[in-house]
């Protein structure tokens, strides 16, 4: 039995509208940041570089599985938007309550956040390699790389820029 040309071209314009929805509900082409570790507002992704000040998306799982399990932080969608602060041939340094980048100033972090649940942590000196990154965001309690330390480039999922901020 021949399907006629109408059939045939619902069949496909269903299939292609199925494609983009599920393109779309995986890779959001704007989101909405309403944290206080980068400018609260709207963000739109870019094909742009993952460069120094940059503003990439990681998932929580990727890089902090332990504390994003503790704050239910397990959805597909559950993300940090931070800066990047160091990309390749960076020295990055954490001891004690400080990270540091290039031995510049000491960048501060917490052993416990606002509710009391200890943060991770990481130690030592790594100059970063091509593939690696330092995350950080913009205020002193932002949970970044401060805490999960160096990633790999190959987790970011997604880069972005300021569409619109809140002021």
């Amino acid at each position: 039995m021949a399907m006629s040309h109408r059939t045939i071209a619902l069949i496909m314009l269903a299939g292609s509208a199925f494609c983009f929805a599920a393109w779309f509900n995986t890779r959001d082409a704007m989101l909405y940041n309403q944290s206080s570790s980068v400018p609260a507002g709207l963000y739109l992704r870019t094909q742009g570089v993952a460069g120094r000040g940059a503003f990439v998306t990681v998932r929580a799982t990727d890089v902090a599985p332990g504390y994003a399990a503790l704050r239910d932080f397990t959805d597909p969608g559950d993300r940090f938007i931070k800066r990047v602060a160091a990309t390749a041939g960076d020295e990055v340094c954490a001891s004690d309550r400080q990270v540091t980048i290039n031995g510049g100033v000491a960048i501060e972090r917490q052993t416990h956040d606002a509710v009391g649940r200890a943060l991770p942590s990481w130690s030592g000196c790594a100059t970063l390699s091509g593939d690696q990154i330092l995350l950080q965001g913009d205020t002193a309690d932002s949970f970044d790389g401060r805490y999960w330390g160096p990633i790999s480039r190959r987790l970011i999922e997604g880069v972005w820029r300021p569409l619109a901020r809140e002021h």
